[in-house]
């Protein structure tokens, strides 16, 4: 593992650096409720998020029809827009690790659209942390394509040593592998610790507060 100081840190945003189950698996359901489609469990929207917005719509409709996807997402995006942070949180530890590395740059690469990444940033206090929010549908492909990471590297001046990838999916572990960069997955998310495990991250560990033990332990 790669004990080179780090320049740019790229984190994921829900399930790693926020607790948004809830508030998105209640914008999901009141979606559900007004598309008279049955709603799902908070543990079977969990399952579903990770690869955008428009997956996760035509996913719990459970269609491929453009129209209802469209509509789909009008009502949750309007729910969600009105309940971003009815209980949604940093996770403990959070804070800590963007204090440590409050001398690089830092940044966050998540499938989550805009507006919303950066409004649930800005409401938690932390959007003024980063260099750079890269969102879903913000001009690149979505991850586990690694052209916005790469992007972002080369914007920042960083090379893949100089880059650390912090995540909690599957799809995370794919995006660093795809970009050369070291990872630290998070198994506190949205994903099954056991799927994480299987996929081989270049470090698992199971909650955000290991990340600044491990973080100086390494030199990073």
């Amino acid at each position: 593992m790669s004990s080179s100081r780090k320049r740019l840190i790229v984190y994921d945003l829900d399930g790693t650096l926020a607790d948004t189950a809830e508030d998105i698996a209640e914008a999901v359901n009141a979606m559900l409720r007004q598309m008279a489609a049955s709603p799902l469990s908070r543990d079977e929207i969990r399952r579903l998020v990770g690869r955008g917005l428009h997956d996760l719509i035509a996913r719990c409709l459970d269609t491929n029809d453009p129209q209802r996807i469209r509509n789909g997402l009008d009502a949750f995006e309007a729910h969600y827009a009105a309940h971003l942070v009815d209980h949604s949180t940093l996770y403990p530890g959070v804070p800590e690790v963007l204090d440590y590395f409050h001398d690089r740059r830092q940044a966050v690469l998540t499938n989550k659209p805009n507006p919303f990444a950066r409004d649930l940033l800005a409401a938690l206090g932390v959007a003024q942390r980063f260099c750079a929010i890269l969102a879903g549908a913000d001009g690149h492909p979505k991850k586990p394509d690694p052209t916005a990471l790469c992007a972002l590297m080369q914007a920042q001046g960083a090379s893949a040593p100089e880059t650390l990838l912090v995540g909690d999916s599957v799809i995370d572990v794919q995006t660093g592998r795809n970009a050369g960069v070291l990872t630290v997955i998070v198994a506190q998310g949205f994903e099954d610790p056991q799927a994480l495990q299987a996929a081989r991250p270049d470090l698992l560990i199971m909650h955000f507060t290991q990340l600044l033990q491990v973080a100086k332990r390494h030199g990073w």
